[in-house]
């Protein structure tokens, strides 16, 4: 089962802020106008179990040989920043060889590659996340990806255009 959970940054007072979009390094918050708003959300993608709390892995089984299956695509143009923690367990007979992931953001031609040990965990925190896909050079073992992804992105809107995210930092 996928389990993706969405926040938004609210104050004490339960009122929605919005990312102030003239201080972008500082990624600092402020209300907006009613005619334009920036405001942050989280979207997190992990798996469940009875009485688990915290990271909580979602297995995705990866045959042998496979080559690029997609683990996770967004498809949205909202600005992201995206930590994913990802690590590599063999479910077969056979000599483990670790997989190997692909992390595609926007604007960059080629992707993060790495090799994950079967056993290991590696973590990553990328800017505008595209795709996770995950191959397995193994001809013999099949693997498992166990993935936990926390996206948080920016999503505006104005009232002269619905489209616009310009001024959208954090």
């Amino acid at each position: 089962m996928i389990i993706i959970k969405s926040y938004r940054h609210h104050n004490k007072n339960d009122e929605v802020y919005y990312v102030e979009a003239a201080y972008p390094s500082k990624g600092s918050y402020n209300k907006k106008k009613e005619n334009e708003k920036f405001f942050v959300e989280n979207h997190t993608i992990e798996g469940s179990g009875t009485n688990l709390t915290g990271n909580i892995p979602l297995t995705i089984a990866v045959p042998a040989n496979a080559i690029d299956v997609t683990v996770f695509e967004d498809f949205t143009r909202n600005h992201n920043k995206t930590l994913l923690q990802l690590s590599a367990a063999a479910t077969g007979v056979g000599v483990a060889t670790g997989l190997t992931v692909s992390i595609f953001v926007r604007g960059s031609r080629l992707p993060i590659s790495a090799t994950i040990p079967a056993g290991s965990t590696r973590a990553f925190q990328v800017e505008n996340f595209e795709k996770l896909t995950v191959s397995n050079p193994s001809a013999t073992t099949e693997g498992t990806l166990n993935v936990f992804i926390q996206k948080t992105f920016c999503i505006g809107c104005n009232s002269q255009n619905k489209k616009s995210n310009k001024g959208c930092c954090f």
